[in-house]
């Protein structure tokens, strides 16, 4: 069964393993949102990513958005300048694949799995900061559209939704080290997971938008 890594190990590190060498190809990147496919050494991408930003950043995080603007993978960029990675998965799901994503996946399914997760990123002895929330959609080629017992159970809330039942970003970061373990406070965290479900509904809404306009 997959095993998605939440801690550190980078999802090009996961496809790299699989399909060899592993670019970015940018179709956007603004202030608000970025659009970026994982493409191996044959130019087919093996997974797109669509990245809402958060805009809160330090001038550090500036200076790396400025780098992954000019094409570089987000997740070796913060690696290259020292910072740990985790990923808070709030929801895996199916999602269609539109006629233009089915030609950059090369393939003839219909369905391709996704996760929306918050990519938090830590540089030792400073607090950690999320850079955006991305939904990564898998090619069928690298995951087949099946949600497994081990994605249900890594399945987090939206960071402001924790922090109004008083969990601070510090601790959702070590929660996320424990496979996101809130089985001590379980009412709390399943109170914050109720009122994410809504927003991620929302994002969901705005992930679907984006595939439909995106026609390229």
């Amino acid at each position: 069964m997959e095993h998605f890594p939440l801690v550190d190990r980078l999802h090009t590190d996961v496809l790299e393993e699989k399909y060899g060498k592993i670019s970015s190809r940018v179709l956007i990147h603004n202030d608000q949102i970025r659009l970026a496919h994982l493409i191996d050494s044959k130019g087919i991408s093996r997974t797109f990513a669509i990245t809402f930003f958060v805009n809160d950043w330090t001038n550090d995080v500036k200076k790396i958005n400025e780098e992954i603007k000019n094409g570089k993978p987000i997740g070796k960029v913060f690696r290259d300048h020292e910072y740990a990675i985790r990923k808070n998965v709030l929801e895996v799901y199916k999602i269609k694949i539109p006629n233009w994503l089915k030609k950059d996946f090369d393939t003839n399914e219909n369905y391709a799995k996704a996760r929306l997760s918050e990519f938090y990123a830590k540089k030792k002895d400073k607090s950690p900061e999320i850079y955006g929330i991305v939904v990564e959609i898998y090619s069928p080629d690298f995951r087949i559209a099946t949600i497994n017992k081990t994605d249900m159970a890594q399945e987090s809330a939206l960071t402001p939704s924790l922090e109004k039942k008083g969990f601070s970003k510090e601790e959702i970061w070590k929660r996320i080290g424990r496979e996101n373990d809130y089985e001590d406070c379980k009412q709390k965290f399943m109170s914050a997971k109720k009122e994410s479900d809504k927003i991620e509904k929302e994002l969901k809404k705005k992930i679907n938008r984006v595939l439909k306009n995106q026609k390229l």
